[in-house]
C-alpha cells in the first residue's frame, strides 16, 4: 500500500537517486522547461487527445492503475490515457531523463520528497488556476489533514493520491513476555525506553527492545514536531536549530548506552532488511501501511502502537503515500486536470486500487474499498484512532533535502559509534545543510 520508498535505504541507492535526479533537472532548465503553463488545446473542439501518464510500481499495481485509466475514458470518450510504470528507484532517472529531454509525461506520480525540487524547477505546473468551484480540480473533498498537502509556498503542484501516517510498530508477544508495557500516546519517551530496555534484557540483547530512531529522519522530524518545531518551513529552510538537533542526539545516544535502542552495528547487520525483520528489535517508527510487509518478513504479526511524547503534541501528521502532478509543459493541462480530478474523487478508482497505494485522499472515495485483508484494517483502525491528533501536512522538503536526510544517517551512526559528541554531529549536519541548501 502506498508510500513505497522505505524510511531507510542502503547508502549508496537514495544518493545515486538524488544526484540522477537532481542532474536531469538542471540539464531540463536549459532545455526551457519553466514558464510553460500556457494555454492548453481542449479535446472539446473534437478532436481526441493522448495523455501520457508514469508512475512507480509494479505489474500487479499496473493491471489495477490501467482499469481506473479504462473507467475514466468511458466518462471522457474524447480522453485517452497511455500509461507506463517503472520500479521505484527506475522511476527517477527515468523520470529525470523525460523532463531534461523537454518531454516529460502529462501525467506522473510524485513522492512528497521531491515535489519542491520539481516544482522549484519548473517541471511541475501549478495547479491552482485549474482547481475549485467550478473547475477542473475538486479539492474541497481532500481529507481536511491533507489540504495542504502538494502545496509549494503558495502553488499547488500536486493533489495526493493517498495517505498513511507514523506507527510505534512493535512485537506485542515478544513485549508482553518481558513484562514490557506497550506504547500509549500519553506515555514519555523516558517512560517508554524503560520498558524497550525490559526487552533487551529479557533477550540477554540478543533482541534490542527497539531500532534506532536516531539514524532515521522520521525520528527527528516525530520529535521536533512533539517539540513545537518542524522539519522544514515553508521557505524550505530548516525548522529548528542546531541546539535542539544535539539535544536530540544527545538524548537519543544515552537511550542507546543503557540498552534500550539498538545500535549502529545492529541496523548494518540486518541491511538489506531492517532490524524489525531480523528479529534484532522488537520494535521502530514505521509508516503504518508498512505493517503487513514489515510481519510478513519478521515471520510473526507486528501491532501498531500510539507514538509516545509526553509533550502534549502528537507530531503525527498524514503524509501523502503518493501524489500526483501535471508536467508544466504539457500541452493538455486541462484534460490532466479533468484526469487528476478522477483519481483523487471517482469512487470507482477507489472501489479499484483499494488501498494499494494507501489511504483514499478524499471524502469522496473513504468507504468505497470492500477491505478484507487483516493488514489494512489492521491500518484502518490505527488511522481512525489517532485522526483526531493528526496536524496538517508540513511543509515538503527542500530540493537537495533528500541527499541531507542521507547525510543526517551518516552523521548519526558516527554518533553511535562514539567517534564524534551529539555536539559535533548537529555541527556537521548544519554545516552540510549550509552547503546544500545554499
Amino acid at each position: 500500500m502506498g508510500n513505497d520508498a522505505p524510511s531507510r535505504r542502503p547508502p549508496s541507492r537514495r544518493t545515486a537517486l538524488t544526484t540522477l535526479l537532481t542532474a536531469g533537472l538542471g540539464t531540463a532548465l536549459g532545455t526551457g522547461l519553466t514558464g510553460c503553463t500556457g494555454a492548453s488545446p481542449s479535446a472539446g473542439s473534437g478532436s481526441t487527445v493522448t495523455l501520457r501518464y508514469f508512475f512507480w510500481g509494479d505489474s500487479g499495481r499496473a493491471e489495477l492503475i490501467n482499469k481506473c485509466t479504462a473507467a475514466f475514458e468511458r466518462a471522457h470518450p474524447k480522453i485517452k490515457v497511455k500509461s507506463s510504470f517503472a520500479a521505484f528507484d527506475s522511476f527517477w532517472p527515468k523520470l529525470s531523463t523525460a523532463a531534461a529531454g523537454g518531454n516529460p509525461p502529462d501525467v506522473m506520480h510524485i513522492d512528497y520528497a521531491w515535489i519542491r525540487t520539481l516544482g522549484e524547477h519548473g517541471v511541475l505546473a501549478d495547479l491552482n488556476d485549474r482547481t475549485g468551484p467550478g473547475k477542473e480540480i475538486d479539492a474541497s473533498t481532500l481529507v481536511p489533514s491533507l489540504r495542504t498537502a502538494g502545496m509549494v509556498e503558495e502553488r499547488r503542484v500536486a493533489l495526493p493520491l493517498s495517505h498513511n501516517s507514523v506507527s510505534l510498530m512493535y512485537d506485542a508477544e515478544v513485549w508482553a513476555a518481558a513484562g514490557a508495557r506497550a506504547p500509549t500516546a500519553r506515555m514519555s519517551w523516558d517512560t517508554f525506553m524503560e520498558q524497550s530496555l525490559k526487552v533487551t534484557r529479557h533477550s540477554g540483547r540478543k533482541q534490542f527492545g527497539m531500532d534506532n530512531p536516531g539514524q532515521n529522519y522520521m525520528g527527528v522530524e516525530l520529535w521536533m514536531r512533539q517539540h513545537g518545531r518542524q522539519m522544514w518551513t515553508e521557505k524550505g529552510e530548516l525548522g529548528f536549530g542546531r541546539g535542539e538537533l544535539a539535544r536530540y542526539f544527545r538524548t537519543v545516544d544515552a537511550y542507546r548506552a543503557d540498552g534500550a535502542l539498538a545500535g549502529p552495528d545492529v541496523v548494518l547487520e540486518s541491511l538489506p532488511g531492517y532490524p524489525i525483520t531480523t528479529k534484532r528489535a522488537a520494535s521502530y517508527l514505521e509508516w503504518d501501511n508498512q505493517v503487513g510487509g514489515r510481519s510478513a518478513l519478521r515471520g510473526s504479526k507486528l501491532s501498531l502502537g500510539a507514538v509516545p511524547g509526553g509533550t502534549g503534541r502528537s507530531g503525527l501528521y498524514a503524509k501523502p503515500g503518493m501524489l500526483i502532478s501535471a508536467a508544466a509543459k504539457s500541452p493538455y493541462l486541462s484534460e490532466a486536470a479533468q484526469f487528476i480530478n478522477f483519481m483523487i474523487n471517482d469512487r470507482q478508482v477507489a472501489k479499484i486500487l483499494g488501498t494499494n497505494i494507501g489511504m483514499p485522499p478524499t471524502t469522496s472515495q473513504e468507504g468505497a474499498a470492500e477491505v478484507t485483508d487483516p493488514a489494512v484494517l489492521q491500518v484502518q483502525t490505527y488511522e481512525k484512532q489517532i485522526a483526531s491528533t493528526l496536524a496538517a501536512t508540513p511543509p515538503p522538503p527542500a530540493d537537495g533535502g533528500a541527499s541531507l536526510n542521507e547525510y543526517l544517517r551518516r552523521v548519526a551512526e558516527k554518533l553511535f559509534y562514539g567517534r564524534i559528541s551529539a555536539d559535533q554531529a548537529a555541527d556537521l549536519f548544519f554545516d552540510q545543510a549550509q552547503v546544500v541548501l545554499a
